[in-house]
């Protein structure tokens, strides 16, 4: 037993002696172990790689193939509409990523749910001794980026996202216009949106840099006409100056500048000024069906009532909304609420806010307020419609504008705050006498729209003095528009002709001029015609024919004034000639009794008359 245990310890001796077992000749068994894992790990690792690699790759290719051939030039709510991102063509639902320009910033917006990505363009090294032909994505100040608008179209054009881009020098629009047309070759399937700033806006000083027009838009249409364009204002937004906005002189320069393009064009428009600045920006939409808005924002927040209030007053597919969250949600879930009150812009069209049947004016109530019994039996009993309100002074206080007639006195303050309160659609149409009657009226509306309170149709009506109708003791048609442009200007104009100058009815030198003096008010007008007067003479209208598409007509006729007979042939070829734009301030018999006239030869051999004499 000894020689055995003795020659055990031997064994175990030599066997240190000899090292440890090796594999391979080289790992001991512990390193091998180490050596497997690492092989296992990087195999695994390599296998993950390839895997990625593969999907990208192949979810490259399927963006790729999925994507329909879609003109660079075209709608892009049809884009969104056509790749399925949008439900239905409204602006609303497109959504933006902004300053997506470094690679961080553009990766981030192409993994996100945006529509849109919006960039900055400028060149490498822009102004300085290093200044390249480099088109670069990155907004001034900055100059230098790691991002060339090569590689990010390059990266865009595998997304389904759409383009704009927003440049910030001259230098850089041909170079990026150049790649466009190159990219254009193997497919860009989307709309494209160039953008500049060409004109000084609110807030800004005449001789702040700007994109210069003329060349801007002459590279566009020889380089790359293929494109929406996106001509703006320089914009700064002052919260010390919250009701700077959008001139008409801004807004009619902009319009001389870019009607002859014959691409679609989008405003961009600073949100916090849409409101204040409607009356203009609503014109220049209706100059043409390829115009829209962008509304967009700086730091400020819009507020959620403005932005209702802009999409109430224009067509959906005709605003887009680059708005930031939490208000763009808010704003997408208040647009949405059924039955929720229209926040109707008060100088808008009447068959707009009530929608009468056929659109005709004819389907429209009118009602004449007398006193405040009569005022509250018409905001409960009736449907709604046109308030006609007779407006004087108040005998024991000159500066109370009251409801002529009424007894007590009903202040026109308490009257307006009581149509305003009904939730019943009322369009306000204030009959007024003097110059002091008309700025006292007008303060009131200022305050009841400052305080977010008027979203009915208004009307200002006055019989005013001007040229072959000028009568000593009323007021000058030039009066009447300056008032209401200092102090309440977003209203209807319903200015009336003296009874006095109406002997002959209402010949064509009395109707040219008073179109003449409003032909270059920003306003919808509509002239009061008394109809018992239309009988004497009818072809003194025919200048209303080739007034502005803003021209209207209301028809007047109260109980005690002529028979209907007697004018019957003169109001019908009037109102053959434009339905939706001819107004009947009558009681119901009146109307109805119009409503159920037959169209015969004889108004119909007068309509032509109209029109030949026009």
């Amino acid at each position: 037993m000894e020689q055995k245990d003795e020659k055990n310890c031997n064994s175990e001796e030599e066997g240190e002696r000899q090292g440890p077992k090796t594999f391979l000749g080289i790992f001991t068994r512990e390193k091998f172990i180490i050596l497997c894992v690492v092989i296992g790990l990087m195999a695994l690792l390599l296998i993950i790689i390839l895997t990625s690699v593969f999907l990208i790759t192949q979810s490259d290719a399927s963006v790729n193939m999925e994507m329909e051939p879609f003109p660079s030039d075209g709608d892009m709510l049809d884009f969104l509409l056509q790749i399925g991102e949008i439900q239905e063509k409204d602006g609303l639902y497109a959504t933006w990523y902004h300053a997506a320009n470094n690679k961080s910033e553009m990766n981030k917006a192409l993994n996100s749910d945006v529509m849109i990505l919006e960039a900055d363009i400028n060149v490498k090294g822009y102004n300085t001794a290093n200044e390249t032909n480099i088109a670069i994505m990155a907004h001034p100040p900055d100059i230098y980026s790691d991002n060339t608008l090569e590689e990010w179209l390059d990266a865009v054009l595998k997304s389904k996202k759409g383009i704009k881009l927003d440049f910030k020098s001259i230098n850089a629009v041909e170079l990026s216009l150049d790649l466009l047309r190159v990219k254009k070759q193997t497919g860009i399937n989307r709309p494209v949106w160039i953008n500049a700033d060409i004109l000084p806006g609110p807030n800004v000083p005449v001789f702040w840099p700007v994109i210069n027009a003329s060349e801007f838009f002459e590279l566009i249409q020889l380089k790359f006409p293929d494109v929406t364009i996106s001509p703006g204002w320089k914009v700064l937004y002052l919260s010390i100056f919250p009701n700077v906005t959008y001139t008409r002189s801004m807004v009619e320069e902009m319009y001389t500048i870019v009607r002859h393009l014959p691409q679609k064009i989008t405003f961009p428009v600073h949100a916090l000024m849409a409101k204040n600045g409607w009356p203009h920006l609503s014109w220049l939409l209706s100059q043409s069906p390829r115009f829209s808005l962008t509304l967009w924002q700086g730091k400020e927040n819009p507020t959620v009532n403005d932005l209702l209030f802009i999409r109430d007053n224009s067509n959906p597919l005709r605003i887009y909304y680059d708005i930031y969250e939490p208000v763009l949600s808010k704003f997408k879930e208040a647009a949405k609420l059924r039955n929720r009150p229209r926040r109707f812009y008060p100088g808008g069209d009447i068959i707009d806010y009530f929608r009468p049947v056929n659109n005709d004016g004819l389907n429209i109530q009118w009602d004449t307020v007398t006193d405040k019994d009569d005022l509250l039996y018409l905001l409960k009993d009736s449907q709604g419609g046109m308030l006609v309100i007779p407006v004087i002074s108040s005998e024991g206080q000159p500066n109370i504008p009251i409801i002529q007639g009424s007894k007590p006195e009903l202040p026109l303050q308490d009257c307006l705050e009581l149509i305003l309160a009904s939730k019943k659609s009322w369009g306000i149409y204030l009959r007024i006498k003097s110059q002091n009657q008309l700025s006292l009226t007008l303060e009131l509306l200022r305050q009841a729209y400052d305080r977010d309170l008027l979203h009915h149709p208004t009307w200002v009506n006055m019989d005013i003095a001007h040229g072959t109708f000028y009568i000593q003791d009323y007021v000058t048609g030039e009066e009447f528009l300056r008032t209401i442009d200092q102090i309440f200007p977003y209203v209807t104009l319903a200015p009336g002709w003296p009874k006095e100058v109406l002997d002959e009815g209402y010949k064509p030198e009395l109707v040219e001029d008073m179109v003449q003096l409003f032909q270059g008010a920003w306003q919808d007008v509509s002239l009061q015609l008394h109809a018992e007067t239309l009988y004497r003479t009818v072809t003194g209208c025919r200048s209303l024919l080739h007034a502005q598409s803003r021209f209207s007509m209301t028809l007047e006729h109260r109980a005690e004034d002529r028979d209907l007979n007697t004018w019957t042939a003169s109001l019908m070829a009037i109102r053959a000639l434009n339905r939706q734009r001819s107004f009947y301030n009558m009681p119901n018999m009146y109307r109805e009794h119009i409503a159920n006239l037959p169209e015969n030869q004889d108004h119909t051999a007068l309509t032509k008359t109209l029109q030949n004499d026009s």
